[in-house]
């Protein structure tokens, strides 16, 4: 499981993000085939979900044996006030979900109005 701090994001361009996943025992990359993965952030304050990315809406795409990439639009990305959320990530895979991520994303204000 990783913890920590994404580097900081603008709400003024898309955003993506590339991770791998690798079984802690063995050290190699675990095979996502047929996986169920969400990736979200929320606003710490409400502690309401602003962004969600799953393999089933489309917003995470498995590339390659244990590594997968989660893609926010700039439209998914202008909707984010500036402030630091918190992320969590889980992977549903083979009957067992795992937390993948617990940690926090600074989004700053890009600043171009257009």
């Amino acid at each position: 499981m990783y913890v920590g701090t994404f580097p900081a994001a603008s709400n003024r361009q898309s955003w993506t993000y590339t991770l791998e996943v690798v079984d802690a025992d063995t050290d190699e990359d675990i095979d996502l085939i047929g996986a169920t993965i969400t990736f979200e952030l929320r606003d710490p304050r409400s502690l309401l979900t602003i962004l969600s990315a799953t393999t089933g809406n489309g917003k995470i795409t498995i590339s390659d044996t244990g590594v997968f990439i989660v893609s926010f639009s700039l439209s998914d990305m202008q909707s984010l006030y500036p402030l630091t959320y918190e992320v969590g990530c889980t992977v549903a895979v083979n009957g067992e979900t795992m937390q993948y991520i617990i940690g926090t994303i600074p989004v700053l204000d890009g600043i171009v109005s257009q």
